[in-house]
């Protein structure tokens, strides 16, 4: 099955975010993505994985994959064949399995992110447990050979710890561990270890070699903007809705879009997750804000909420109403299309590139 990574040409990329927002392909959250077959994928990779991915260095099986715990202790799984039955709790490692041509062999997603996503409708044919983490019960009952799961979940409280599920007979690959923290050198770890398990380490490699490419490009284009804004990630409204969320820069991937956007992350807090008052957001006073939520519905709504807090109103970001959504799975946790909205986020935070 071909590899499902939308390709978008290292040169394209350039001209789209030098000729400013006029450029856009109306690619946006939930909206079909192009995409192209790799030149040479095959459902049967190759070769020996990377020396940095954690997988010992053989083309034979059975692999192993050094992994980490949801405490960040490192472990080591052994996958002793390509995987037939996999369970998926994440959305986003959901959607790594689509892009890279390996959904049909999901037996059983959970732990849906709820947002909008550019898999909107493959997700929707997948086997659907739970937008939770699935009990131990339902997954025992698909007869896994793996499960790939954010390292979260994979403790004795959700859904088993992952020497119960060894002892079970069943291999795990474990990713997005927020206990180590997330970042773009740990997202290409987890892409790793996937091409290694399921044996498409070609097309695997070549996204990451494009990916980095891609966001390198976009980084010396921003580095000679005329300015930097300041950017402040506001995970939609606290429970209260008198509050707002901020995550970390552990938490999450915005922090180096933003950065590589040509923007400063304006971080508000030393906690990986906090609430945030309207006083904070008026304290650091953002040139931009930038959103995202989890498993909520009506993204739009809560932007117009947000512009429409009155207590908001002298804040930069609002009177000027420079807010800009970003669906959850991909600036959060990782998706394909990575590149793809730092590039979407770079010509928000510099629309006079274009004229240049």
């Amino acid at each position: 099955m071909p590899t499902r990574v939308p390709h978008r040409p290292v040169a394209a990329v350039v001209v789209a975010v030098a000729v400013g927002v006029a450029t856009l392909t109306g690619c946006s959250p939930g909206a079909s993505s192009p995409s192209s077959p790799s030149s040479s994928a095959s459902s049967s990779s190759s070769s020996s994985a990377s020396p940095s991915s954690g997988v010992r260095a053989d083309t034979a099986w059975p692999r192993e994959l050094t992994l980490f715990d949801n405490a960040g202790e490192e472990l080591t799984q052994t996958i002793t064949s390509e995987p037939k039955r996999v369970v998926v709790v994440g959305q986003n490692l959901a959607e790594l399995m689509i892009a890279f041509g390996l959904e049909d062999r999901i037996v059983g997603v959970g732990y849906l992110d709820g947002a909008d996503s550019y898999y909107r409708e493959e997700l929707a044919e997948l086997p659907h447990l739970t937008d939770q983490v699935p009990s131990a019960e339902a997954v025992m009952a698909l007869d896994p050979d793996v499960i790939l799961s954010m390292s979260f979940a994979m403790t004795d409280e959700n859904l088993g710890s992952v020497p119960t599920w060894n002892a079970r007979g069943v291999s795990v690959i474990t990713a997005d561990n927020y206990t180590i923290g997330r970042d773009l050198d740990t997202y290409f770890a987890d892409i790793r270890n996937l091409g290694a398990a399921f044996d498409v380490s070609d097309r695997t490699d070549a996204y990451i070699a494009r990916e980095k490419k891609t966001l390198e490009d976009i980084g010396s284009l921003t580095r000679s903007a005329k300015d930097t804004p300041r950017v402040l990630l506001v995970a939609s409204g606290g429970a209260n809705k008198l509050t707002y969320n901020y995550y970390s820069p552990s938490l999450g991937l915005v922090d180096e879009m933003v950065r590589a956007a040509g923007g400063t992350y304006v971080e508000v807090s030393k906690d990986a997750y906090a609430e945030m008052s309207a006083e904070t957001i008026i304290s650091v006073d953002p040139d931009v804000i930038v959103m995202t939520q989890f498993q909520k519905a009506g993204a739009e709504a809560e932007k117009d909420r947000l512009l429409g807090d009155d207590r908001l109103r002298d804040v930069t970001a609002i009177s000027r109403g420079r807010v800009m959504l970003l669906d959850y799975s991909t600036s959060v946790r990782g998706t394909p299309h990575l590149g793809e909205l730092t590039r979407r986020l770079a010509e928000f935070l510099h629309p006079e590139a274009g004229h240049r």
